[in-house]
């Protein structure tokens, strides 16, 4: 606070910021809730790693296995945080998604269903198919019965840490929004290979990530790789935020090939990604 000409106080710049912008409040609030306390096992999780600090809330192996056990307040600013950053493109990219009119989608980590319940109102022939931990995809499942569209929704657990994750085949369309940035480069063509393993020439895989080499501003880009803090610490150890030139090597070296590179509003990249039948593996 300042005083102003009269003597009477006044919120400075980044009083007006804590007040008044959403995006600090949903990212102090993340900080706080979810990372602070786990950020002081930020060294041991760099020579281990693994999530160290995650042990601050329970004992999992990443902290997507524990989402549906936080505390509600760390609950809500981990959700408030991630949909804050996909939120604002779901609406351009669901045009996207839906050119090809699919009539199958799957929403590879749904997490509470949001995305799905949103492709069932732009179109009302689809059917998606959720495929998450069990948790998340109970919660899914849950919300998705609770607003009237189970007929329509329908899941499949998957834990793509696991030896041979395996998909069926079928979906016309298999997206996946700031998922793959949860994994190591290993793990992520592990996952994509599964993938293309299910696909065939005609089906789309649509990835979004916020890529830190695609960021219009450096602090933005700042900002983007100081978050593979959070996944070291308290995420899983061994994940970051990645450069868009990574994702699309690690895109043909599991056999897709990126059709469309498109920007999404003030931070997100989103591919477009179909089988490519000439890979051999």
């Amino acid at each position: 606070m300042t005083k102003d000409a009269n003597g009477k106080y006044e919120l400075t710049k980044i009083g007006y910021f804590l007040n008044c912008s959403n995006t600090t409040g949903v990212n102090i609030n993340f900080t706080q809730d979810v990372c602070y306390k786990g950020l002081f096992h930020l060294e041991d999780a760099i020579r281990s790693g693994n999530p160290e600090g995650l042990k601050e809330f329970g004992n999992w192996n990443t902290i997507y296995e524990g989402l549906s056990q936080l505390p509600e307040n760390v609950q809500k600013s981990w959700f408030d945080f991630d949909h804050f950053y996909s939120d604002e493109i779901f609406e351009d990219a669901l045009k996207i998604v839906f050119r090809s009119l699919p009539k199958t989608v799957f929403d590879i980590g749904g997490n509470t269903g949001k995305f799905a319940m949103l492709c069932c109102d732009y179109n009302p022939d689809v059917h998606i198919k959720i495929l998450d931990l069990p948790g998340q995809l109970q919660k899914a499942l849950t919300n998705a019965k609770n607003s009237g569209r189970e007929n329509r929704i329908s899941g499949q657990e998957v834990d793509w840490l696991s030896k041979n994750p395996e998909i069926s085949s079928g979906a016309d369309t298999i997206w996946m929004s700031q998922f793959l940035d949860c994994f190591s480069k290993e793990e992520i063509l592990k996952i994509l290979r599964t993938c293309v393993a299910a696909m065939n020439h005609e089906t789309e895989l649509i990835i979004i990530e916020t890529c830190t080499d695609r960021q219009k501003f450096d602090n933005a880009k700042f900002i983007l790789e100081a978050t593979s803090l959070y996944f070291t610490a308290m995420a899983n150890g061994n994940s970051k935020m990645y450069k868009a030139t990574e994702l699309i090597d690690m895109a043909e070296s599991a056999g897709l090939v990126v059709k469309e590179d498109i920007t999404l509003g003030e931070y997100h990249t989103l591919f477009v990604c179909k089988k490519d039948d000439g890979f051999e593996t």
